[in-house]
């Protein structure tokens, strides 16, 4: 990514501190491993579907009812989320990969769990809709913030929300898109931008 004049909202990173409190004296809210393990190797799933295409996996392990939360574009159920890949293939997966780093587990009171995990979007192919550069490239980074319940004793994501994403000047945006696309997901609603 080029240099750009800092974005405030970029300067730190803003994560949920309930994070943290995990790992403050006195917490006796835990997952087991086994039960992290299956989270985490879903969140990685999720990324491995997107590259190699295979919607027909996201029925068993999203929800129903998952929403997604994302600057491109919220989605309010899993069909309606597979759709907007499938639609747009061309311009938000082709020569892609997505990467995810730093990656916590943490529960939640109500049964729920939490994964948290830095994002990164890669372009490793020239194509029709990403301009010719040397590669591969870091097309965007971003914080992820994924809730998962449990259906059957089978975890599943719930809801992905994706904010505080910086994005390369390979898509040419405009200062005003950067500000939307760097926003925390709470603040997108009022700069109203999305994409799809």
């Amino acid at each position: 990514m080029t240099s750009q004049t800092p974005n405030p909202a970029l300067l730190h990173t803003q994560l949920p501190d309930a994070l943290f409190a995990q790992y403050t004296a006195g917490s006796v809210n835990k997952l087991a491993a086994a039960d992290k393990l299956e989270i985490i190797e879903k969140l990685h799933l999720l990324e491995l579907i997107f590259d190699t295409r295979r919607y027909e996996i996201m029925d068993a392990i999203l929800t129903e009812d998952f929403v997604m939360d994302h600057a491109l574009a919220k989605r309010l159920d899993r069909t309606s989320f597979k759709q907007l890949w499938q639609d747009n293939e061309a311009v938000l997966l082709n020569g892609i990969r997505h990467q995810l780093t730093n990656v916590i587990v943490y529960p939640n009171p109500d049964e729920t769990a939490t994964a948290i995990a830095y994002l990164n979007v890669l372009k490793f192919a020239n194509t029709s809709t990403l301009s010719k550069t040397d590669n591969p490239a870091l097309l965007a980074h971003a914080v992820q913030v994924v809730q998962f319940r449990k259906e059957n004793d089978v975890w599943k994501l719930a809801h992905l929300t994706i904010d505080q994403m910086a994005v390369s000047d390979i898509f040419g945006l405009d200062k005003t898109a950067r500000h939307y696309f760097a926003a925390l997901a709470g603040e997108r609603e009022q700069l109203g931008q999305s994409l799809f």
